[in-house]
C-alpha cells in the first residue's frame, strides 16, 4: 500500500514537473547553442542567449518554489483537509501516510537536482568545440593517473549523498510536524505552523 501511496503522489505531481523540466531542458539546449554564436558575436550582443539565460534561472527558482509548494500542499491537503477523510478511511495507519509523503517529497527533489545537472551536462555538451572536446580527452588519462579512485573515495561519495538525503528528510519532517502542530489551532493556523517551524528549528540548533 505505501506503494501505491507514493504512486498516487508522483501521479498528482507529474503534471506540474514533466512540462517544467521539458522546458528546462529546451532552454538548456538553447543556451548551449547560443553560446556558441556568443563567443563568435564579436561584441554584439546575444540577445538569445542572454534571454535563454534568464529564463533559465527563474525556471531553476520556480521548480525550488513549486516543490516546496506541492510537498506543503499535499500533506495538508491530503490529510488534514477535505480529502483527509478519504485518505484515513483507506486501510493504512498514519505512519504510513506520512512516510509517503516524506518519499515523494525526497523522490521531487532528487529529480529536480538531476535535472539540473543533466540541463548543466547538456549546456556543455553543446557549448563546447571539437577542440574543447579534444582537450578534455587528453586530460582523462592526466586526470586517472594523478587521482586514485578507489573505494574509499566510492565511499565518501555514498556518505555525502546520503547525508544530502537524511538532510532532506529531517526538513520535510520539519515542516510536516510544524503543520499538524498548526492545524491544532482554532484560528490563524498558517501563524502557528510558521511559529512551530520557527521553534523546532530553534531547539534544534540548541
Amino acid at each position: 500500500m505505501l506503494g501505491k501511496l507514493i504512486k498516487y503522489d508522483l501521479k498528482a505531481g507529474q503534471r506540474y514537473f514533466v512540462p517544467t523540466y521539458s522546458v528546462m531542458l529546451v532552454l538548456a539546449a538553447v543556451i548551449g547553442i547560443s553560446s556558441r554564436f556568443d563567443r563568435n558575436a564579436a561584441g554584439n550582443t546575444n540577445y538569445i542567449f542572454v534571454i535563454s539565460t534568464m529564463l533559465f534561472g527563474l525556471l531553476i527558482m520556480a521548480a525550488v518554489i513549486l516543490t516546496i509548494y506541492l510537498l506543503v500542499d499535499r500533506f495538508y491537503h491530503n490529510l488534514l483537509g477535505n480529502e483527509g477523510y478519504l485518505m484515513f478511511a483507506l486501510p493504512v495507519n498514519t505512519a504510513t501516510h506520512i512516510l509517503a509523503k516524506i518519499i515523494t517529497s525526497l523522490l521531487w527533489m532528487l529529480l529536480g537536482c538531476a535535472m539540473v545537472l543533466l540541463s548543466g551536462l547538456i549546456i556543455a555538451a553543446l557549448a563546447m568545440t571539437m577542440d574543447n572536446w579534444y582537450e578534455i580527452m587528453k586530460m582523462i588519462p592526466y586526470i586517472f593517473s594523478r587521482y586514485q579512485f578507489n573505494g574509499d573515495a566510492f565511499m565518501q561519495v555514498v556518505q555525502v549523498l546520503l547525508v544530502g538525503c537524511i538532510t532532506v528528510v529531517m526538513g520535510v519532517t520539519r515542516i510536516y510536524a510544524s503543520i499538524a502542530a498548526g492545524h491544532l489551532w482554532s484560528g490563524h493556523r498558517s501563524l502557528g505552523a510558521a511559529l512551530a517551524f520557527i521553534g523546532l528549528t530553534i531547539l534544534e540548533v540548541i
